[in-house]
């Protein structure tokens, strides 16, 4: 595994983590709010042994890039420095794999920029991914016009934690992380972890950039958007309390199939929100390697 970096036009410098087989390969890149990609190197190295070069970045405002740009801050460029980000790890990654079939994979908030990126930017990408997404949720309008007006009134850089409410169903509740995965060893691993959860709490501004674009992204309008050729896999526990039990997420795939995008969906029983660290992680695993392995080889 190699650590490398690279600055923006507003010298943010952004941390990538990459796995790179010898000889022949096959590309994938992943971008979760309130935490960082080490945490997925278990899934990285299991993608890596199959033979795929597999790059991984520290979101604005999370983990390593955090030095940069704060804790829990988008930086300058906002939103637009997210995809701009993602962009340049498509193109770090078409630098080495050549003519490899490219595909996106996002995690909970990832999943929301990595849809974004394929509506909004031009792209060389053969399939993308959503792990934990969200989906189209009621009120979103209204709850990103009230961030941005709390943002616009002085708030933008104060912190909110938005994640204690996830924890509800699963009270009583061990940790107050429950809502992650059925695996303590895991929950545990997240709490612990300095760059994660409370430690690490997004911004006013931040949230009112993402909700702003989930908006965006999930209408109509933004779904159509979807260049056609992009098949897509859709992972989602059906105990996860982001999606509402995963029934957000279906009408994602209701969406993305109404407008002719050929969709791999798998949902999880008793699953919560991070199948990758979930106990049927090997399960996901084994699902994800064989749906990289069709739309990369035909």
């Amino acid at each position: 595994m190699d650590e490398l970096t690279f600055a923006d036009a507003d010298g943010v410098q952004i941390f990538v983590r990459r796995w790179m087989p010898d000889g022949e390969c096959r590309g994938h890149h992943r971008a979760r709010a309130s935490e960082h990609s080490g945490r997925y190197a278990r899934v990285a190295e299991v993608l890596f042994k199959e033979d795929y070069a597999v790059y991984a970045l520290d979101l604005r405002g999370h983990g390593r890039t955090a030095e940069s740009t704060g804790r829990g801050r988008l930086g300058p460029s906002g939103v637009k420095g997210v995809l701009d980000d993602i962009a340049e790890v498509i193109r770090m990654a078409a630098g080495d794999v050549g003519d490899r079939p490219l595909v996106l994979f996002g995690h909970s908030m990832g999943s929301l920029f990595a849809q974004a990126f394929v509506e909004q930017r031009e792209h060389d990408l053969a399939a993308y991914a959503l792990s934990g997404a969200m989906g189209p949720m009621d009120g979103m309008d209204e709850l990103a016009a009230g961030m941005r007006e709390a943002a616009d009134a002085g708030m933008a850089d104060e912190h909110l934690n938005m994640l204690g409410d996830f924890n509800a169903a699963f009270e009583p509740a061990r940790t107050k992380d429950d809502w992650l995965s059925r695996d303590p060893d895991e929950v545990d691993k997240y709490v612990a972890d300095p760059l994660c959860g409370e430690d690490l709490p997004l911004t006013y501004g931040y949230i009112a950039g993402m909700m702003e674009t989930l908006a965006a992204t999930m209408e109509p309008e933004g779904i159509a958007r979807t260049p056609k050729h992009l098949r897509v896999l859709l992972l989602t526990g059906e105990e996860d309390p982001v999606s509402n039990g995963g029934a957000q997420v279906r009408e994602l795939e209701k969406s993305l199939r109404e407008v002719g995008l050929a969709v791999t969906a798998k949902y999880y029983p008793g699953a919560r929100h991070e199948v990758l660290n979930e106990t049927n992680r090997d399960e996901v695993h084994r699902d994800l390697i064989s749906w990289l392995d069709r739309v990369t080889e035909g």
